[in-house]
This record gives structure tokens, C-alpha cells and sequence, in this order.
């Protein structure tokens, strides 16, 4: 007799800066991989979305931009600056996709996200940019 096995698979999705509708959506074995930025590597690979970055994170995905070009200035004491983030299980860990191990995760969520500055202060940090649908982004 043939043991059976589970094989878990998990949802990854990828929310743009105007909408919270994915830009894409798919799903992949768990068993794959052995973290979350592989899975995340592996998958844009496959699908030949185009991206620049690594295992450790995103810095573009679907033509975002980076560097001076995401970011808003909106005051001389206000900015935001943006970039991609990644939720687990409905988490924003405090580490890199390739610290976070894939066992037992049913979704990974990457979303463009941005930080906030004011007043000389970072004041937050992955806050989803389709919130706030910038017109830079958004036109």
C-alpha cells in the first residue's frame, strides 16, 4: 500500500499600488520550497513577471518604481516613500522573506506599500499604497 500524503499548497498574490485586486494571483505547493523570498523568486521566475530583486526582497515588480521615483513628497515636513512589503498569513513579519520559513503558511501577500515620514521621523511602515490610490502612481 502507497502511503498517502498531503501535499499543503498556498496562495501568493500580488496587490499593486490602486487597487486591493491582485495584479496576480496563483498557487504553489509549500513543499517547494524552503522559504518565503525562494517561493516568491521562484514564482516570478516561472511566470515571467518582471521584477528586480532577490530572495532577501523586492525592490520592483510589474514596472514600480524605485529609488527618487517612489517617492512623494508632499510638504517640507512630510514624505512617503515606497516600496514592496509582504504579508504572512495576514502578518507583516519584522524579517526578510528568506528568514521566514514556508512550513505551514497558507498565504503570502505581497503588497506596494510605503513608509511615512514626518516631522523628522519615520512614523510608519508598510501601509498598503491602494489606501491611498497616489495620483503619481495611479494617473
Amino acid at each position: 500500500m502507497v502511503p498517502f500524503i498531503i501535499v499543503a499548497s498556498l496562495t501568493v498574490e500580488f496587490i499593486g499600488p490602486c487597487s486591493e485586486k491582485p495584479l496576480f494571483q496563483t498557487t504553489a505547493q509549500a513543499v517547494q520550497f524552503s522559504n518565503v523570498g525562494q517561493m516568491t523568486i521562484q514564482t516570478l521566475e516561472k511566470f515571467k513577471i518582471d521584477f528586480k530583486g532577490s530572495e532577501s526582497g523586492l525592490n520592483s515588480a510589474f514596472g514600480s518604481p524605485t529609488g527618487v521615483d517612489a517617492m512623494e513628497v508632499i510638504s517640507d515636513h512630510e514624505m512617503r516613500s515606497y516600496g514592496w512589503c509582504f504579508e504572512v498569513d495576514g502578518k507583516v513579519p519584522e524579517s526578510y522573506p528568506d528568514s521566514i520559513s514556508i512550513t505551514d503558511v497558507k498565504k503570502v501577500r505581497w503588497f506596494f506599500g510605503y513608509a511615512r515620514y514626518l516631522n523628522g521621523n519615520w512614523v510608519s511602515q508598510c501601509e498598503p499604497a491602494y489606501e491611498l490610490k497616489p495620483e503619481f502612481l495611479c494617473h
